[in-house]
């Protein structure tokens, strides 16, 4: 796999840390109600706070569904990803530690693995497609 790809994802990574961090990081778990999203950060509020609307009250079902899609992909959440992606690629990058496998079956499995690991950052890196700095060679 290429430094690029690598570096191509952490890229990625640090955009959407950043954007999750300065809509409410870790503390910032949202909720959406009708066609509203609102924080969920404290269950004791009778309303809790609004993050964001969409139209009046009374909209359609497709502004439910947006609110809805909206509520699932809050900051909080966002870290989580990064983190579980991030902890992919250090399963790549990291020289593995321990023991080495000596025997040919040992080294044909470390193998094994990393060639797994590698496709599954091929197929997150392919998310992000549409980016200009994505190349059609990483591609799964």
């Amino acid at each position: 796999m290429s430094a690029a790809l690598i570096a191509f994802l952490q890229a990625r990574l640090d955009e959407q840390e950043a954007a999750a961090a300065a809509a409410g990081g870790t503390s910032e778990s949202w909720q959406a109600w009708g066609t509203g999203i609102y924080s969920a950060a404290s269950a004791d509020d009778d309303i809790p706070p609004l993050v964001t609307t969409g139209p009046e009250v009374g909209g359609s079902d497709e502004d439910a569904a947006r609110a809805a899609h909206i509520a699932l992909h809050d900051p909080a959440q966002v870290l989580r990803e990064v983190e579980a992606t991030r902890g992919l690629l250090r399963q790549y990058i990291a020289p593995e530690t321990g023991e080495r496998p000596t025997d040919t079956l040992g080294r044909y499995v470390t193998s094994t693995q990393r060639m797994a690991v590698e496709m599954a950052v091929r197929h997150l890196a392919q998310a992000h497609a549409g980016h200009p700095d994505y190349q059609p060679e990483w591609r799964p």
